[in-house]
């Protein structure tokens, strides 16, 4: 993500009104010639004005040469379920080493697939709902499996766009300020995370979609886009079932003409992702007269070079199944759709491992608020993320390489401004 370019294309929006907002070096600036009033400098010469102190200010200037910035050096951490490939590779040798779980995933790959095909050209839709309404909506059961088939919703209007807007552009001039840096536990970033509104939506999906409305908040700094980011699957058929499968992001800016956002509207997508990793096959494209015969779960079987043991390679290049790759999902070309427009102040929950697909430079800035149920495995996770934000050092598993960190701003309970943001980031 470039913060230069995104900060760039919010100097279109209109400038809140506050004086903080006002004081920002926004282009495009505001410039003005005298009147007639005034008698302009006959000189072409600016007219500066310099002055050196004499007092005793001046003659006895600091002798300190500290820095106001402070570093630390980061170790990273292989502890993030999501992004650990070890444990992935881990989870696949599992599955092909043992018969009876090869029978149950050939089983479910063939019966996925088919269920694929069932809804090739049909009218594929995201839910929408305004957030006044969500309550309501909820409480239908034909809404809540609607949204659980379909493996996403979008609620509307959960903040105000010029809220949202001004916490984008704070973000980003924080960021240009650390030279690029992410920054984890800005004031704006602390205000989302303690948003009724937002925890609200929050606690309401995950009560649908997970059956519990006691969750966590995970923090994170602002990304471009929406990206799947999966975790590994339990063995129960209910997808909904894996940890941390549910995903929120508020989106803090406009969409911009020229990007898009490709979705696959249905649950079974995201079980075909999860899936897809470890089968290959038997022929390729260019053997068949027509897609069907490639597409034909009789032309895929499970890739059983997959379970050596030599994963370190993996490993070090982050190709683990838990990461972001160009991996070919050729069932679910002709179901996807455009994703629908996202405005700022909207949010958008859907499975973790539903493939969405982001255009390139999309200039969208969305920041991720996670939810994470209330369990005693993820206590210490919350446990770590808290001493993090008290430390002004980036949350667990953000930072995956050593590194030299501009640490932030020591955080403490007060800061965050609301009894349910103080709760859900385990205070």
């Amino acid at each position: 993500m470039t913060y230069k370019r995104l900060l760039t294309s919010l100097a279109s929006h209109p400038p809140s009104s506050s004086a903080a907002s006002n004081s920002r070096l926004i282009p495009p600036y505001a410039q003005s010639l005298p009147t007639g009033s005034q008698s302009p400098s006959s000189s072409l010469r600016p007219p500066y004005t310099n002055s050196v102190p004499l007092g005793v200010e001046a003659r006895s200037p600091s002798r300190s040469l500290k820095s106001s910035k402070h570093f630390e050096l980061i170790l990273g951490t292989k502890n993030n379920t999501r992004t650990n490939p070890v444990k992935w590779d881990a989870w696949r040798r599992d599955i092909l080493s043992d018969e009876q779980l090869r029978r149950e995933i050939e089983g479910r790959w063939t019966e996925v697939i088919i269920n694929l095909e069932k809804l090739r050209g049909g009218r594929n839709e995201v839910p929408q709902v305004a957030y006044q309404q969500l309550s309501s909506s909820l409480a239908s059961m034909p809404t809540v499996d609607g949204i659980k088939s379909t493996g996403l919703v979008i609620v509307r209007d959960v903040v105000r766009d010029s809220e949202a807007i001004e916490w984008a552009k704070e973000i980003l001039l924080s960021i240009g300020e650390r030279n690029g840096k992410a920054v984890y536990w800005h004031p704006a970033l602390l205000n989302a995370r303690s948003n009724p509104s937002i925890l609200s939506a929050n606690s309401q999906l995950s009560s649908a979609l997970l059956g519990s409305s006691e969750v966590y908040l995970t923090a994170s700094s602002i990304i471009e886009g929406l990206h799947p980011s999966p975790t590994i699957p339990t063995s129960s058929s209910n997808v909904w079932s894996s940890p941390q499968a549910l995903l929120s992001h508020l989106t803090l800016t406009p969409s911009i003409p020229t990007a898009s956002t490709v979705v696959s509207p249905t649950i079974l997508s995201a079980e075909y992702a999860a899936l897809r990793p470890l089968f290959k096959s038997v022929k390729s494209k260019i053997s068949f007269y027509s897609a069907s015969g490639y597409l034909d779960p009789e032309n895929w079987r499970l890739d059983d070079s997959l379970s050596s043991s030599s994963s370190s390679a993996s490993a070090e290049k982050g190709s683990g199944l838990g990461q972001e790759t160009d991996l070919d999902l050729p069932h679910l070309r002709d179901i996807q759709i455009v994703h629908p427009e996202l405005r700022p102040g909207d949010m958008v929950f859907h499975h973790s491992a539903l493939p969405i697909s982001t255009s390139n430079h999309s200039g969208q800035v969305c920041l991720p608020l996670h939810p994470l149920l209330k369990t005693s495995a993820n206590k210490q996770l919350i446990d770590e993320q808290r001493k993090a934000f008290e430390n002004g050092l980036p949350p667990p598993g953000e930072i995956q390489r050593e590194s030299m960190w501009q640490v932030e701003e020591k955080g403490h309970k007060d800061l965050i401004g609301s009894r349910a943001g103080r709760d859900a980031m385990g205070y």
